[in-house]
């Protein structure tokens, strides 16, 4: 039986972090089943879902708090068990860019979670237009959208709401 462990650290940003955070994981022979690791501003942070036997992950779980006293990291670590089989989801990729207003990520939140679409991951990505100095936002969400609902509907909706907020949006299943 597998152990599932779910890991996020944040540490001061330096070449070498990713070897050094995935060294304990491979000499404790555990495998990463799904990572995100970033840089946000000067800080680095990685989000990783381990699995291995549970004496496997004991001793990571050991390995990793040793070494973010050492590193002077910020460490939590939480035993996880698989997600629960869900009613029938169809996951589709969206990706939108417009100008760059900080209430654009709440209000796609709002809109999806009315709609009773579950955000699965989401990516922001700020940056200036060429030529110009307009500050622009990309996204790029995956949601699981009910297999139930009706798609037609949904997509009028999200691209009702993409032109009240003058925004370019994609809706494409993950093939």
């Amino acid at each position: 039986m597998q152990t599932h462990l779910a890991v996020n650290l944040l540490a001061k940003d330096a070449i070498g972090l990713v070897e050094r955070v995935t060294r304990p994981i491979a000499q404790n022979k555990c495998i990463i089943l799904d990572s995100r690791m970033v840089t946000l501003g000067d800080r680095f942070s990685a989000s990783l879902l381990i699995s291995g036997s549970w004496d496997r992950i004991s001793k990571l779980e050991i390995a990793l708090r040793q070494m973010a006293a050492q590193f002077e990291m910020s460490l939590l670590l939480t035993r996880t068990e698989p997600p629960p089989p869900m009613s029938a989801q169809l996951p589709y990729v969206i990706d939108i860019v417009g100008i760059n207003d900080p209430d654009i990520p709440h209000v796609l939140a709002q809109f999806f979670a009315a709609q009773g679409v579950n955000i699965r991951d989401l990516s922001t990505m700020p940056y200036q237009a060429a030529g110009s100095s307009t500050g622009m936002l990309s996204l790029r969400l995956q949601i699981d959208l009910p297999a139930d609902r009706r798609l037609a509907l949904f997509k009028d909706a999200f691209y009702d709401l993409c032109d009240e907020l003058n925004l370019d949006a994609t809706l494409d299943p993950v093939r």
